[in-house]
Order: C-alpha cells, then structure tokens, then sequence
C-alpha cells in the first residue's frame, strides 16, 4: 500500500498535506457537520480520493507510518504542512504518532483543525500536539457545539460566538493559504470560516 500526500490544490496552493476518509475517521463529528461536510461533498466529486483516503487511513494503523510519512515530508520540502483537508483525528495511538512525526521534523510547521477535542479521551493526546513550538491546532467548533477549552479556535461565520480573522482566503485577500499563511503563525488568535 502506498501513502497518498497532496502537493496541494486550489484552495492550499502548493501545501504538502494529508488526508483521511471524511465520516469514518472523524470521531467528534456533529449532526450540523455531517451535512455541511465540504470533505465528503469534495470526495463525492472526485469518488479516486475516497479510496486514497481509506489506505492512508490503514497505513497510519501500522508501525512504518511514521518513518514513511516523515520520509515523504522531508522529499516534498516546504515550510508548512497541513494535517486532513479531510477527516481527523481517529484515537490516541493516531495522534500520538503525530507528536512523534512533528517532534521528528522541527523546521516544519504544521497546522490543523479538528472536532475531535470534543471527544474526552482524545483531548489529552490533542493537548501534547498543541504544545508543539511547530504546531498550530485549531479546535473546530459549529454553531451546535459548545466552546472549545483554551486555544485557538475555528469558527464559521453564522456562529453568533465567533472571534477572530476572518479567512483571508475565502475573502480574496490571499490567493491561497500558502501564501496567507495566518493558520501557521504562532498567535493565539482564532480563524473564521464561511460555509465552504
């Protein structure tokens, strides 16, 4: 099996990122969620992204997962790193793993969203990868979720509790989020999405 890592799209730019399916890899996922979901609308479109994402999904189950993923991060080079355009962090051994990938690669940072604070377990595991000096995590929130423990946060706009920039490139202020690159910077400050 081989590991499937983007160089990136329209939205990112050219962002090295990974994967996971939408639905089954998303433990902390809403009702409102699973009807917005831009990832499985995305892979309903393109129906050759939902079998990549199931393999990364079992390759992140192994033990080489780590060797290899931080083999390609090293060959892609780039300064950023986006963790799951699509799907999330699935259990504690998951994330784990990524502490090691990020601990393992410290001149590259890496960002990501995720609902899975919600789930108790994981809060912990996605705690230690918040600590990261390379690290910027985003607890995602819908307007149906209550608020996130200390952190950065990722709202979307209809969420009357919302604080923060908004997306500068869903607004056209940036072409991209390579070259915006707010997400990456370390502040404490939150991100607003619209509806995508």
């Amino acid at each position: 099996m081989k590991l499937c890592i983007s160089d990136g799209n329209k939205k990112l730019g050219k962002l090295p990122n990974i994967s996971m399916p939408s639905y089954l890899s998303c433990p902390g996922k809403s009702k409102w969620c699973q009807k917005k979901c831009y990832a499985n609308r995305y892979e309903k479109m393109y129906p050759r992204c939902t079998p990549a994402y199931i393999r990364n999904m079992a390759i992140s189950k192994t033990p080489d997962f780590i060797d290899v993923i931080i083999t390609k991060i090293k060959k892609m080079g780039g300064p950023y790193f986006r963790i799951h355009p699509s799907g999330d962090f699935y259990s504690t051994e998951y994330i784990d793993k990524w502490v090691n990938i990020c601990q393992s690669l410290p001149d590259t940072l890496f960002c990501v969203y995720t609902r899975s604070w919600i789930i108790p377990e994981l809060l912990s595991s996605l705690n230690k990868l918040k600590k990261l000096k390379n690290f910027q995590l985003f607890f995602s929130v819908d307007p149906t979720m209550p608020l996130p423990p200390e952190g950065r946060v990722a709202f979307i706009e209809t969420d009357k509790r919302s604080n923060g920039i908004m997306c500068l490139e869903q607004t056209r202020k940036k072409n991209t989020c390579l070259e915006c690159g707010y997400c990456y910077k370390n502040t404490k400050k939150n991100v607003i999405f619209k509806i995508h």
